[in-house]
Order: structure tokens, then C-alpha cells, then sequence
């Protein structure tokens, strides 16, 4: 097993920790700390430099510093698009650390029981068996990555409010990709 990856998964694992309540808020990182999607009671808001949050709601409805914004049929379907493609995101993400917690887990029984019994030849086959269930998980933020931001490009084109609030850059949703590439690979 590489060693990053266990410091990795303490991360996944640390980042999970309490996503059942419906008050927790989820980011969903854009390309810096002021770029940023999150999910907090059942709301989308994005944020953008120098500009007051866009918020997004399951129906639709998009508000910007809390004055609603009018929109077309078409555009408050794309927000519902949108909407959804960052719940997925977000639960693709709690299921990756859930994936990852049992990785670890099964990583500390492995080399348990492979240095008790004495046969450590079997440990790493076992947890790269359980890693590869984590990158079956990343592979699918990734792809939700790519969703969000095609949906938020299109968003972005029919509805100019939106404009700044496609944070979402090209890099992110390609690098994550290339990233589960390489790693496959490797």
C-alpha cells in the first residue's frame, strides 16, 4: 500500500465524521477558499469573491444576498440540475469516506493478522482490494465534479446573475480525472 494512503483515509474519515445531521454544512471546494460551493440545511449557496452569496434551492429558486431572481422554465430546471448534481457530489463524497474508513480498518486488521499469523504476504493484497473500492468512489466525485461544472457553464450562459457564481474551473473537474487516471495506473 502506498504511503499516503493511509494518512489519506484518516482524512476522509475526519472529514466524514457527523454528515448524517441535517444541519451539517458540506463545501464543495472551487479553485480557492473564497470559491467555494456549500450545503447547509438543504440549501446550495456559492460563493464568490467580492459578491454576496448565490443560494439554490431543490425547487429551483435562486436568490443572490437573499433577493430572489427571476428566472425562465428552462433556467430553474438547470438550477434543479445543478442542485441535485451537488447533493450526489455530496453524498458520493460521504460514501468515499465511508469507503475510506473501512480501508483503514481493514488495513489495521490486515497487518494484525498477517504479523500474528506471520503471513504478511496477504496484506496487501487485501487492502489494495479495499482501496480499489475507494477509487470506484472518488472516480464517481470526479464525474460529479465534471456534471456540476458543465451544468453551472450552461447556467452561466442563459442566466448572467450566474455568471460569477461559476466557480467550478475547468482544471478542477480535469485534474480530478487525471488524478484517478494516474493513480489507476500506478
Amino acid at each position: 500500500m502506498r504511503a499516503y494512503l493511509l494518512p489519506v483515509l484518516v482524512l476522509i474519515a475526519a472529514g466524514v465524521a457527523g454528515c448524517s445531521s441535517s444541519t451539517t454544512t458540506t463545501y464543495i471546494s472551487g479553485d480557492s477558499s473564497t470559491n467555494d460551493i456549500t450545503i447547509h440545511n438543504g440549501i446550495i449557496a456559492v460563493h464568490a469573491p467580492d459578491r454576496a452569496d448565490a443560494d439554490i434551492t431543490a425547487a429551483g429558486d435562486l436568490s443572490i444576498s437573499g433577493t430572489s431572481v427571476t428566472v425562465t422554465d428552462a433556467q430553474r430546471d438547470l438550477l434543479k440540475h445543478y442542485y441535485s448534481t451537488a447533493l450526489a457530489l455530496r453524498d458520493h463524497g460521504i460514501a468515499t469516506g465511508n469507503a475510506g474508513i473501512a480501508t483503514a480498518g481493514k488495513a489495521i486488521s490486515s497487518v494484525a493478522s498477517g504479523l500474528i499469523s506471520g503471513n504478511t504476504d496477504k496484506i496487501d493484497g487485501e487492502v489494495n482490494a479495499s482501496a480499489a473500492k475507494v477509487e470506484a468512489q472518488v472516480a464517481l466525485i470526479c464525474t460529479d465534479l465534471a456534471g456540476l461544472r458543465s451544468t453551472q457553464e450552461t447556467l452561466a450562459a442563459q442566466l448572467p446573475a450566474f455568471q460569477p457564481y461559476a466557480v467550478i474551473k475547468t482544471n478542477d473537474a480535469n485534474d480530478c480525472q487525471r488524478d484517478v487516471r494516474d493513480h489507476h495506473r500506478t
